[in-house]
């Protein structure tokens, strides 16, 4: 049975919802009032990764507990018992902060973006041998470092969303 969730910030998923919706609302403008033929393919084609991420962000959690723990992306999942983890690193670019899951069966790859992760750290590296934990996690668990610029850049991205949906049906 696993105890603790960790899903991705909801900082960061209620904006890129509110991205998805205008950009669904953009290429329905296009498509039925005032869009020319490149407009209507371009955004066709952005849509498909727009709202890959989109389902990515959402289905996306980690689950510990006891016997081990379980990453689940979209339309997949890959459990782990705590023996199977053989190496727990961390990569810190700038204010990105990844943790390094080595494992017998690969590895795995967790981001900053999930909540609390500071909390999904410890509860890692307590389930772990601390022979098999890098300096820089344990730092992580003391020190987390805080990044609020993909949460800034995607109001950013609403905001221009918002322009061109309001240029599209009020100007000529």
């Amino acid at each position: 049975m696993y105890r603790n969730v960790y899903s991705i910030r909801r900082s960061f998923v209620v904006p890129y919802s509110i991205v998805v919706f205008l950009f669904i609302v953009l290429l329905l403008l296009s498509l039925f009032w005032r869009g020319y033929h490149l407009e209507r393919v371009l955004l066709g084609v952005l849509i498909i990764p727009v709202l890959y991420v989109f389902l990515e962000s959402v289905f996306r959690k980690v689950k510990t507990g006891d016997q081990g723990i379980m990453i689940m992306k979209f339309l997949r999942k890959k459990e782990l018992s705590w023996q199977d983890i053989t190496h727990i690193g961390a990569v810190i670019l700038r204010k990105k902060v990844y943790l390094l899951l080595t494992t017998v069966k690969g590895f795995y790859i967790l981001s900053y973006a999930y909540e609390n992760f500071s909390t999904l750290v410890r509860d890692i590296v307590e389930h772990t041998d601390a022979e098999k934990v890098e300096k820089d996690v344990k730092k992580q668990v003391e020190h987390p470092v805080k990044n609020i610029s993909d949460i800034i850049m995607t109001w950013i991205t609403v905001a221009i969303l918002i322009g061109i949906i309001t240029m599209k049906l009020f100007i000529q």
